[in-house]
């Protein structure tokens, strides 16, 4: 009796398990699934991306395609038939040719000198390339109008009025005075990719070619040089995509010689009355150049690798040049003249000057800097739009690289990949395209944001995310996924896992990459100059503006503060960033 008690009480047990285990699993499917705090943070960062590159593009494609009378390609014939566009894309595709030409020679020979030869004097070479970098290629071109335009240029004066030589004076407003000053804003490309290639490639193949008797001249040209072609090619061509892109020096120099390009040309199409489809459809033409360019050096950076170090590379032995090598410090000397000590100190001159002219040093003076830093409230509006701009781009740029970079290497969503290439996209617009597209997409939104700070800000976050992107999928990749694992394992939510293990190991990377987003951002004018009002009014624009109402030496002293603010982000950004910030920076740049 007591068993067969038991045993009713056994199966009314598990009935009761059972009922309960079912209401159990009924609840649980009808519950929602909780939306934790990673999914909304993802989603966002997806939507901003969205918003910031991919509608954009969408709305600058469809406003290159509406016509009159609907949908036609009558703007894409214009633009390939009209004598103005062409015009402006051969002289585009002139100073790219030209550009890339003279970056090779010069960023290849002191690439080689550094990596591969016994040349004195390096510390100089390397600073030369990274001043030559970060300088702003508009406030070049403004120091060399002081110093070669044809009438007022200082030299240029001194050699027609005084040396009595005017045979020797140079126009600065013509090609050849674009491609020297943009020359020295791109040969850096080259220089840095090549220098890395240099250092990398395994002795091991040179020493033996020179046992088998080669020369080290031979060795050079059949062993070394084709191992970092690949690498050469990849920093000839961004240097022809970022020569082309430019506005500032191609509207200060080339247009008063009659050097129309395309940004310039697009600039115009924005005189009353705008031609949106114009513009649109000569910026899909621009882009279409930039991405070709960037494909092909996409493919030749992808055969860098055959130029790594094996697993026993040893370092190669430098060349010893005997006394051709003080020629070589000659070379790297004039570059650094020109590129560093020619524009600076003029514009450190004419901004110390009352009337700017040989005499200059007779009547020097702080008043330009009190005018634009205390009395002038057009420049002191735009040093504090730049300032909030810069530093509120860097930080939005910074963290949605972060959740990006994240998502493509931490997670197993669908389409991750297709968003790491979105984030990427932007590395072939030209800063002007960038402005083109917002203003086409933000024209047709309820919001009313074309000319305030909030257009400004997309405009800049959008256009410089890839390079936050690459900083923290750099840092991102050289993390051990099994430290986060472990934090959850013990408990930790994802937020206090970002917080505690994640941020913390990649802060290097990271203000690598805000550093990489704040420089650009005070300098940036191509896509500034068609989004600003007189209240967003930026400090490249203000520089500009003066520039072109004849405020000579007000504009030298704004130039200056300009490079202060660079200098001493800079700085702020290595002594916060710690050590690591450098090789971060490295990663983001080249990634």
């Amino acid at each position: 009796m007591d068993a067969q008690i038991q045993r009713a009480g056994g199966a009314a047990g598990s009935l009761t398990m059972a009922a309960t285990t079912r209401a159990g699993t009924a609840r649980a499917r009808a519950r929602p699934p909780r939306v934790r705090l990673e999914h909304v943070i993802m989603g966002g960062a997806i939507g901003a991306l969205i918003v910031l590159v991919v509608l954009p593009l969408a709305f600058l494609l469809l406003g290159s395609l509406r016509g009159e009378e609907g949908l036609s390609l009558e703007h894409f014939a214009e633009v390939l038939s009209g004598r103005l566009y062409l015009s402006a894309l051969q002289n585009s595709l002139i100073l790219g040719a030209w550009t890339a030409l003279f970056s090779l020679l010069i960023g290849l020979t002191l690439a080689f000198a550094v990596s591969r030869t016994d040349v004195p004097g390096k510390g100089l070479i390397r600073l030369t390339a990274t001043l030559s970098y970060l300088s702003p290629p508009f406030l070049t071109a403004i120091a060399f109008v002081y110093l070669f335009s044809p009438n007022a240029g200082l030299i240029n004066v001194f050699l027609r009025d005084v040396a009595g030589a005017p045979w020797l004076a140079f126009n600065i407003f013509s090609m050849p005075g674009l491609v020297l000053v943009t020359v020295l804003h791109t040969f850096p490309f080259v220089f840095l990719l090549a220098a890395s290639a240099l250092q990398s490639v395994d002795a091991a193949y040179e020493e033996a070619a020179q046992i088998l008797g080669a020369s080290k001249l031979r060795t050079t040209v059949s062993i070394t040089m084709p191992l970092v072609a690949p690498a050469v090619l990849s920093g000839t061509l961004l240097a022809f995509v970022n020569a082309i892109a430019l506005f500032g020096s191609q509207a200060i120099i080339g247009l008063p010689g009659r050097v129309v390009t395309l940004p310039t040309r697009i600039y115009a199409l924005f005189d009353y009355p705008p031609e949106y489809g114009l513009a649109s459809a000569l910026s899909l033409v621009f882009v279409v150049i930039t991405v070709a360019a960037l494909y092909l050096q996409r493919a030749f950076l992808a055969r860098r690798s055959y130029v790594t170090l094996a697993g026993k590379g040893a370092r190669p032995q430098l060349m010893r040049l005997g006394p051709s090598r003080f020629v070589l410090l000659g070379l790297a000397a004039l570059v650094f003249l020109i590129s560093i000590v020619a524009p600076y100190s003029t514009l450190v001159a004419v901004s110390l000057s009352k009337s700017w002219g040989l005499d200059f040093w007779k009547n020097l003076t702080l008043a330009n800097y009190k005018f634009i830093l205390l009395e002038y409230n057009v420049t002191q509006r735009a040093i504090l739009n730049s300032l909030l701009l810069a530093t509120v781009a860097a930080t939005i740029a910074v963290l949605l690289g972060a959740v990006i970079g994240w998502i493509d290497l931490r997670t197993r969503l669908p389409g991750r990949r297709l968003l790491d290439y979105a984030a990427l996209i932007p590395l072939g617009l030209p800063g002007i395209v960038v402005a083109v597209a917002l203003i086409q997409f933000w024209l047709a939104m309820p919001l009313a944001l074309y000319g305030t700070l909030a257009i400004l800000l997309l405009a800049y976050v959008g256009r410089y995310i890839p390079l936050s992107v690459r900083s923290a999928n750099a840092s991102l990749r050289q993390i051990d996924p099994s430290l986060e694992e472990s934090a959850q394992i013990l408990g930790a939510s994802w937020t206090a896992t970002m917080r505690e293990i994640t941020l913390p190991l990649i802060r290097p990377g990271l203000f690598a990459g805000w550093l990489l987003v704040f420089v650009p951002v005070i300098q940036e004018l191509s896509a500034s100059i068609l989004l600003f009002s007189s209240s967003s009014i930026t400090l490249a624009v203000a520089v500009f503006n003066l520039y072109e109402t004849g405020y000579t030496e007000s504009v030298a002293a704004l130039a200056m503060v300009n490079m202060a603010i660079i200098g001493v982000a800079i700085w702020l950004a290595y002594k916060v960033g710690g050590g690591g910030i450098a090789a971060g920076g490295r990663e983001g740049a080249t990634g």
